[in-house]
C-alpha cells in the first residue's frame, strides 16, 4: 500500500510496481490507511514523510500500535543520515528519498517480501516479470 498525497508520485510507483506484478492500494489520508489495514492484510507499506500535513512518522507510529511486523518504507524529500537513523528509530524498515529510483524501489520491496515471506515461513508469490538492470 502506497500512503502518499502527491498525485505524481501515486501514479508513479503504482505504474512502476504494477509493471513488475504487484498490486497496489493507495491511501491519500491517515485514515483511509488505517481503514484499510484494518480490513486487509497488506505485505509491505509506503508512506511519505507528509501526508495532508500529516508527518508520516505519525502515520507510522499509529500502524505500529497494532502491526509491529509489516515492513514499512519511509520516502523523504531529503534525505540524510539523522532523519534516516530517527526514522528507522521510530520503526521504518527503510528509507528512499524522492525522487525514488524505480530499480532500487522494486528491489527494496523483492527484499523485504524475501524477508517477510522467510520468516513468516511462506513461498513468495512468482512476479510476473524480473526486473533486469539496463
Amino acid at each position: 500500500m502506497i500512503v502518499e498525497d502527491e498525485r505524481q508520485t501515486v501514479d508513479t510507483l503504482r505504474d512502476l510496481f504494477e509493471q513488475y506484478g504487484y498490486e497496489t492500494e493507495v491511501a491519500l489520508n491517515r485514515n483511509v490507511a488505517l481503514n484499510i489495514l484494518h480490513e486487509r492484510k497488506m505485505d509491505v507499506l509506503i508512506i511519505s514523510e507528509m501526508v495532508q500535513d500529516i508527518p508520516g512518522i505519525e502515520i507510522m507510529y499509529d500502524i505500529r500500535k497494532t502491526n509491529k511486523s509489516l515492513p514499512i518504507i519511509m520516502i523523504c524529500e531529503q534525505k540524510s543520515k539523522r532523519v534516516e537513523s530517527s526514522l528507522i528509530k521510530a520503526g521504518a524498515n527503510i528509507v528512499l528519498s524522492k525522487p525514488v529510483d524505480p530499480i532500487i524501489a522494486v528491489q527494496t520491496i523483492d527484499n523485504l517480501l524475501k524477508m517477510k515471506y522467510t520468516a513468516e515461513n511462506i513461498k513468495p508469490k512468482k512476479r510476473k516479470t524480473s526486473l533486469k538492470k539496463k
